[in-house]
């Protein structure tokens, strides 16, 4: 399971909070699909498009408010997933959750996190660095 480590720190708490917030979410994705659990496996993905819609609203108000350059690149890329994301709960309605929806989801955020969003951590810790 991937986890949340340091390393994908965009130095803005709010945001680090919300990504651990996601990693603990696919983990019990990843525990509902190994144990075979569909209506659990729904309600996690529910949550986690919950959770997911809350964070990118977050994010991107952010980004607009420091000017950040690649601010439609990235709502793109967010938009991409947010279609994803959806078809998989629609899926996960009618059968139980896979393997390969747990690592696209998985490797999708970790990928997502580690190039996109720390390429506008610094645009939002000008003037606030990060804590070491």
């Amino acid at each position: 399971m991937t986890k949340w480590t340091p390393d994908l720190s965009t130095g803005v708490s709010v945001l680090d909070e919300q990504h651990k917030a996601i990693f603990q979410w696919l983990a019990q994705l990843e525990s509902a699909s190994a144990e075979q659990r569909t209506l659990f496996g729904v309600y996690v993905l529910t949550r986690l498009k919950h959770h997911m819609r809350e964070h990118f609203a977050t994010e991107e108000a952010m980004m607009k408010a420091v000017g950040y350059p690649d601010l439609a690149r990235h709502q793109a890329e967010h938009e991409v997933f947010r279609t994803r994301l959806e078809e998989l709960q629609l899926k996960s309605i009618a059968q139980d959750i896979s393997a390969d929806t747990v690592h696209f989801l998985s490797h999708w955020l970790s990928n997502h996190i580690a190039k996109s969003d720390l390429a506008y951590a610094p645009f939002l810790t000008q003037g606030n660095p990060p804590a070491k």
